[in-house]
């Protein structure tokens, strides 16, 4: 003879098996999706000290050159080139990414994604800015992360009178960039370059 226990635990029994609708099922019997890589949005910031500069300009085709780590390892890649006008396939997907790589221990790609935050990132340093950090261009990061940027060219100086530099290399020298302006009959600089990486929520 069942006791009440018995008789509740048959009917569940019971109606696990002629249930066909997964929903109905305890969460254990249903499987989870397939995980996808978290997105992570890294803003990189910028900051230095200008000596009679009016701006350096981040153009929209700038490569990057950033040291990257797997989101769920310790194992990195130095040196990886980024640039907003370069479009790769995303495998097994119908999107697409300005970056992606595998790490060889991973099985999913990981990505990455030139973006702009709208009333926060912006492609100029100016004299204002001097010595302060200054949000300038944003990342969307898939499977890892970005640790370490290296600057390899590509930027354009402008001093407070108008007189251009491009392709201006502010890494090649750990002492800074100097030049002569003769719009303004002195010397300009940039040092005591720095950067950051923030996390935008």
């Amino acid at each position: 003879e069942l006791d009440a226990s018995d008789d509740s635990s048959a009917r569940h029994a019971d109606a696990l098996v002629d249930s066909s609708d997964a929903s109905e099922l305890p969460r254990s019997f249903v499987r989870p999706p397939a995980l996808e890589p978290a997105m992570v949005l890294l803003v990189l910031y910028v900051k230095a000290e200008l000596e009679n500069i009016g701006s350096i300009k981040f153009p929209a085709n700038l490569q990057y050159c950033f040291d990257v780590k797997d989101a769920q390892s310790d194992e990195e890649k130095k040196g990886v080139y980024l640039c907003a006008d370069e479009i790769a396939e995303i495998d097994g997907s119908k999107g697409d990414a300005n970056f992606v790589m595998r790490f060889p221990d991973c099985k999913k790609q990981c990505t990455v994604t030139f973006t702009d935050v709208k009333g926060v990132t912006r492609d100029e340093y100016t004299e204002e800015d001097s010595g302060t950090f200054v949000p300038i261009r944003a990342f969307d990061c898939r499977g890892l992360e970005l640790t370490n940027w290296t600057p390899n060219g590509g930027l354009i100086v402008r001093s407070k009178e108008g007189t251009v530099w491009e392709d201006v290399d502010l890494g090649a020298d750990p002492d800074g960039w100097f030049e002569y302006c003769e719009k303004q009959g002195e010397s300009v600089g940039i040092t005591e370059l720095a950067f950051e990486f923030r996390k935008q929520k």
